[in-house]
């Protein structure tokens, strides 16, 4: 597939005769030979703005290696507001079996390439793998692409190049939104060790999960991980506690998660009886000693509260890692 394929590709999404910045002389001429203004020659000699299109067809962005995002950057900054970027690159599999990553080449998969332009504020309006859809098909994938299907999660990686098409932001908060939708999401669980005056742990049965743990779940948009910690004591155990420090920051990778443990106590002091408020989850709540909680509660759960115990104020992952904050 030529950079004028490409474009074709593309071609009815750009502006009637607008201007096409393409610091790659066959995408210049190929824009030329369609009616647009092409500007051509590197993107950083280039005014700000000053392209309603800036065309990376010729797999600049993997050429670019390391110095991709920069160009990225660049491009950003040529487009004016609401303006279109046309990126190709090579697919990172493809590249790596074809030995083109040892000379320098930079492949992406669908998701590397989608978070490299979000990060820059664009936001992505197609991706797809051209020739994809065909392959799968047994085409020849010389043959004409079919963007509805080639645009498939499911084969956004099966062909050799990716092709997108990004909008810049047209005000800033377009901006931020292409920014945070880009970033990884991680799941943030609170928990608390809460104790009472007699060094009692309070400990709840999940009926979900078939065992004893201490009061925890999944933080709640807008709502900090501490104040999270304190509402699930009261929904899973029915006690008001007062969340103390953080005596460890727990990190896994699946899901890609955080679970902060609290200190804690009963607010107001003494050992108020637990009554669990959510039932549906929780089908039991205790007052118990150390030992009798480490007996009780889960594989996981009991190191989460030696290590709370024993080291407070790390940061661990669940390969056992492990660094004092």
């Amino acid at each position: 597939m030529t950079v004028a394929d490409r474009l074709d590709l593309l071609v009815d999404r750009l502006p009637s005769g607008g201007t096409v910045a393409a610091p790659s002389p066959p995408v210049a001429a190929a824009a030329g030979a369609r009616g647009f203004v092409p500007l051509e020659g590197p993107l950083r000699t280039l005014p700000d703005g000053g392209a309603d299109t800036v065309a990376l067809l010729d797999d600049e962005l993997s050429a670019a290696g390391e110095h991709a995002e920069g160009l990225l950057a660049e491009a950003a900054r040529v487009l004016r507001p609401g303006g279109l970027l046309l990126v190709s690159a090579r697919n990172r599999v493809h590249a790596a079996a074809a030995g083109e990553e040892l000379a320098g080449v930079r492949g992406f998969s669908a998701d590397e390439l989608e978070r490299a332009l979000g990060h820059r504020g664009l936001a992505v309006e197609l991706l797809c793998a051209p020739g994809a859809a065909a392959a799968l098909a047994g085409r020849p994938a010389a043959g004409p692409a079919d963007l509805a299907l080639d645009r498939s999660p499911g084969l956004l990686d099966a062909a050799p190049r990716l092709l997108a098409v990004a909008r810049a932001w047209r005000a800033e908060s377009d901006r931020s939104a292409a920014f945070f939708t880009s970033l990884p999401r991680k799941i943030v669980a609170a928990a608390v060790l809460c104790r009472d005056d007699e060094g009692r742990v309070l400990v709840v049965h999940d009926s979900f999960k078939g065992h004893w743990t201490i009061p925890g779940g999944v933080v709640d948009a807008d709502e900090d991980p501490a104040s999270g910690a304190v509402r699930e004591a009261w929904e899973e155990a029915g006690v008001r506690v007062d969340a103390g420090p953080l005596l460890g920051l727990f990190a896994g990778t699946w899901p890609d998660r955080l679970v902060l443990v609290f200190g804690a106590r009963p607010a107001g002091g003494g050992t108020p009886a637990p009554a669990p408020v959510h039932t549906h989850e929780i089908d039991g709540a205790a007052w118990v000693d150390l030992d009798e909680a480490l007996r009780r509660v889960a594989g996981y759960v009991r190191l989460q509260i030696t290590r709370c115990l024993e080291r407070p104020g790390c940061v661990w992952s669940d390969t056992g890692g492990t660094r004092a904050t």
